[in-house]
């Protein structure tokens, strides 16, 4: 999108654009940021996954905080990586954790954990206890999806995954 020549300068205050050295100022600045705004006007077309080379998917799952997708084939990354981008602002919630450990499993799936947003005072008993509960694993390994979960939830949080009624992370040594 190009926007109209001035559109910086109008902003300025009526007693500032009658002065030619602000005004000149203010206008190569003007250019400068058109150059930055057509870029950041770019940015949908850059991450579109279904575009992006299969090549770059990796960085795009860093980029759009999708650790670990390349452990699924392509076409599910792509679809990951769609539906995290769109994610983003709820990063850290039950849906965020949901929407990136699906591909990974089979059957339905049982995300316990005790985390929310509550009022002062209502919040109840958050133990910082996170379970996965799954049929089975599709893609990946135990390990590479308690590695997930664990670089997607915060730090004190305690994270166990069950495969089949099994606890198979994290691992006893």
């Amino acid at each position: 999108m190009t926007r109209r020549r001035g559109w910086l300068v109008r902003r300025l205050p009526v007693g500032m654009q009658e002065d030619r050295t602000m005004t000149g100022l203010v206008a190569i600045l003007e250019e400068v940021a058109e150059t930055v705004q057509q870029q950041a006007d770019q940015i949908p077309f850059l991450a579109d996954p279904s575009v992006t080379p299969e090549f770059l998917l990796s960085w795009l799952g860093r980029f759009v905080d999708a650790p670990g997708s390349e452990n699924l084939p392509e076409a599910h990354r792509r679809d990951l990586l769609r539906e995290t981008g769109s994610l983003i602002l709820r990063k850290g919630t039950r849906d965020y954790i949901l929407t990136l450990i699906e591909p990974y499993l089979v059957g339905p799936i049982d995300l316990l954990e005790d985390g929310g947003v509550f009022r002062e005072g209502e919040s109840g008993r958050c133990e910082g206890i996170i379970v996965v509960r799954a049929a089975a694993i599709a893609h990946g390994s135990a390990t590479d999806l308690y590695k997930l979960v664990r670089s997607i939830t915060p730090v004190h949080c305690q994270i166990r995954i069950e495969i089949a009624g099994l606890t198979v992370a994290p691992v006893a040594a």
